[in-house]
């Protein structure tokens, strides 16, 4: 509940016109309705109850005709008028909400608490969002309608028979009460059913999709194939449980309408009989018995959803929580100062870092010291699981370690803007994203405003550009998903053409060669030390031909940083392979 009232809250913020305008706008349509129900039935029985009488020709018609038409207009027009109000204001909410969902799961992932597989993150920045769209369109707006409209309702009729306009309103509370007990712990539990169906859906579809070609050459694709269509049935049974429940609500205001019309009808008969009111009026109260159900019908909708919203609410609140701590922290970064090199100054500063991926985990980093002087290579090895790839990620702020303090160019990490900390650091790797888009795209990943003669510079220092050239559609080529289209050398390059263009002082390799033959890893490797002349390296390695004019080799272990003297002793080379 707490995460949906701060959802709405966050809404009203944000477009506080379009928020109570449209309240106001979702209320007149809504009592026009009531009323032009109410008004038509008075007027056919006052004017048969006239026709009947001796003074028929003394009954006036035409405030009653005007007020019907002048109801029916402002149900038309209000209705039409409220609808694009508050839905332009959903979504124009949601579309900066889906962006702070996104800031949320960035942070995460950089603070390493994203535990979530690419397609359940994916349910939240869509799926979640979308499902509050109805949070204020279908549960906010007619709830608030319903409550006002019947409260000023019950005032009105007070004044022609108090026992009938109690009798209605204790019907019409008893409809609400149901369908909010409708909305509780079973509905709670089909919801997280639902939301777990669905995501159960995405993995293995993009499993599937992701994964087809390995499934077809290993005979696993048919297994993937009926997982997927097991997820499917799984998530048609659950929505076939929440159709039954919106079904029930729906014969619950159905059955609520019947009540209300017969328990009002008799209160006013009654009322008639001890003389408290007119004849005409007992049409007045039937008709508006018949129409105050009608409120409860959007409602019906919203309550078998209302689970739903909840759950969505409580994981994107999460989100926003995080995204909201993390722009908050870019914010404080600003203004922060700008990192110098200066030759015999260290470019890179580690001190006393510790580090451990749970509370409860052995540390990977234990008290580690590191320090890197302009224009110095440094090359850390040790076993695998060591982490020396968590140290990496640290000095890039990928990672955020437990205690101790990192600088950068005298600055400390912590507190250096973001565009600051890019263009003095960049890290290239194993694991290259490359996006499925045009050559000059992905590399304008690093400088949006670099000019076709930087992109060729930099593919030239990649040793990509005679590749590039003899391609039809040369920079405008088109790569596929995950760099289809270039072999994992040519991926490895692209990458190290992309850090080039943002010519960074500090260069992190982590693990660069890593799955290349041979005589890929020399060309990258070659391309690679080509960028860096004169540049601060700091590589992550197991391969020995990556030690070639390193100035420092690190050995990490047992969360210790030590170094060894050059020439590597035979017992180190050992640890190394050759490939």
């Amino acid at each position: 509940m707490r995460s949906s009232l701060r959802i709405i809250w966050l809404l009203q913020k944000e477009e506080p016109l379009a928020f109570w305008g449209g309240l106001f706008l979702a209320f007149l349509p809504a009592a026009a309705g009531i009323a032009l129900l109410a008004v038509s039935g008075y007027f056919i029985t006052a004017t048969a109850l006239a026709g009947l009488s001796a003074g028929a020709v003394a009954f006036n018609t035409s405030s009653a005709a005007s007020s019907i038409r002048l109801y029916a207009s402002m149900r038309i027009f209000g209705r039409y008028i409220e609808r694009v109000i508050t839905h332009d204001a959903t979504f124009r909410f949601l579309a900066n909400l889906r962006s702070g969902v996104f800031r949320g799961l960035v942070a995460r992932e950089s603070n390493g608490t994203l535990s979530q597989r690419s397609a359940t993150a994916l349910s939240r920045v869509v799926s979640d969002v979308d499902q509050l769209d109805g949070l204020f369109l279908r549960l906010v707006v007619p709830l608030a309608s319903a409550t006002i409209i019947t409260g000023l309702t019950l005032v009105i009729l007070w004044q022609y028979s108090p026992m009938a306009s109690i009798a209605l309103g204790a019907v019409q509370a008893a409809g609400l009460t149901i369908l909010a007990k409708s909305g509780g712990h079973r509905q709670k539990a089909q919801a997280r059913k639902l939301n777990a169906a669905r995501d159960a859906l995405r993995v293995r579809v993009s499993d599937l999709v992701r994964g087809r070609r390995d499934l077809s050459v290993f005979g696993g694709l048919e297994q993937q194939r009926v997982a997927a269509l097991k997820a499917v049935n799984q998530l048609d049974d659950v929505q076939e449980q929440n159709e039954l429940t919106d079904m029930r609500n729906q014969a619950v205001v159905s059955t609520m309408s019947q009540v209300m019309v017969a328990v009002t009808f008799l209160f006013a008969a009654y009322s008639y009989q001890q003389g408290q009111m007119e004849l005409k009026h007992i049409a007045l109260f039937a008709f508006v018995a018949l129409a105050l159900p009608e409120l409860l019908i959007s409602l019906a909708n919203s309550a078998g959803s209302w689970s739903k919203m909840s759950g969505a609410a409580d994981r994107v609140r999460s989100l926003l929580t995080v995204g909201q701590d993390s722009e908050a922290l870019q914010n404080a970064r600003s203004n922060s100062e700008t990192p110098l090199f200066e030759v015999g100054k260290d470019a890179l500063n580690l001190k006393d870092i510790h580090f451990a991926y749970t509370p409860k985990a052995a540390a990977i980093l234990d008290g580690v010291d590191l320090a890197l002087p302009t224009g110095s290579r440094t090359v850390v090895i040790g076993p695998s699981g060591a982490g020396k790839s968590t140290l990496a990620a640290i000095v890039a702020r990928l990672q955020t370690p437990q205690s101790g303090a990192i600088q950068i160019g005298g600055v400390e990490l912590g507190g250096m803007a973001e565009d600051k900390l890019r263009a003095a650091l960049t890290v290239v790797g194993q694991r290259t994203q490359i996006f499925h888009s045009t050559i000059a795209e992905n590399l304008r990943v690093a400088r949006e405003d670099a000019t076709d003669a930087e992109l060729w510079e930099a593919l030239s220092h990649a040793g990509l550009k005679e590749l590039v050239e003899g391609r039809q559609e040369k920079l405008e080529t088109h790569l596929g998903e995950g760099g289809l289209g270039l072999s994992g050398g040519e991926g490895r390059r692209l990458a190290l053409a992309r850090a080039y263009l943002r010519n960074p002082e500090i260069w992190v390799a982590d693990e660069l060669t890593e799955g290349l033959d041979h005589a890929t890893a020399d060309k990258v490797l070659a391309s690679f030390r080509a960028m860096t002349r004169g540049k601060t390296v700091l590589m992550v390695s197991h391969r020995a031909s990556e030690l070639e004019g390193a100035d420092r080799v690190l050995v990490l272990e047992d969360g210790k940083l030590g170094e060894v003297t050059l020439p590597l002793s035979d017992e180190i080379k050992g640890r190394l392979r050759d490939d």
